[in-house]
């Protein structure tokens, strides 16, 4: 999945959970968290070789069950009020990019159960052969044709593009009539 369709995800993700009124206070906060953890998974593109090759330990759920268990614990101390907000924005976030790429996976898949068994689970058949090239080159062809020949995942990641486009259109909108009925 690429990066924007990452970020997509855990806006439309955030901006559902945040409702809740537990989170009134820091909804802003948790869907920040929430879109800023959706992609930095992705972190390790920066340092791999190809796309194939990045699924480091940030493509992990324990990884992040560890990151967000760390900020749970470190946070009651430093910051007690909203400590579960942080701690589940990046739990959220980081995991929604590992199920978002368990669906649409086409090069590697998600090892769920790290350090355990390092197999990479995936949805639909993937190619790791066409995943040997550099991270830049994902959005030229071949591999851009090759990333959308699977109409139904493609159609997915557009989708969800379109959606979060959408609800953040519909705030703006929202805020420009309260903006002119004071």
């Amino acid at each position: 999945m690429f990066i924007i369709s990452h970020a997509a995800s855990g806006y439309i993700a955030g901006k559902i959970i945040s409702h809740h009124k537990k989170l009134d206070k820091y909804q802003q906060l948790f869907i920040v968290l929430v879109v800023t953890f959706s992609v930095f998974p992705d972190v390790d593109g920066v340092f791999s070789a190809t796309v194939a090759g990045h699924h480091s330990i940030l493509h992990t759920p324990v990884f992040w069950i560890t990151v967000s268990c760390l900020i749970y614990v470190i946070g009651r101390k430093f910051y007690p009020s909203k400590n579960h907000i942080i701690a589940w924005g990046v739990f959220l976030g980081a995991n929604l990019h590992l199920i978002t790429d368990w669906i649409t996976a086409r090069t590697v898949g998600i090892q769920w159960f790290y350090p355990f068994i390092t197999k990479n689970y995936y949805l639909y058949s993937i190619y790791p052969e066409k995943g040997q090239i550099p991270i830049y080159e994902m959005v030229t062809n071949p591999y851009w044709s090759f990333y959308m020949e699977n109409k139904l995942l493609f159609g997915f990641e557009f989708g969800l593009n379109l959606i979060a486009v959408f609800i953040l259109l519909r705030k703006i909108n929202l805020s420009f009539k309260n903006e002119s009925e004071k």
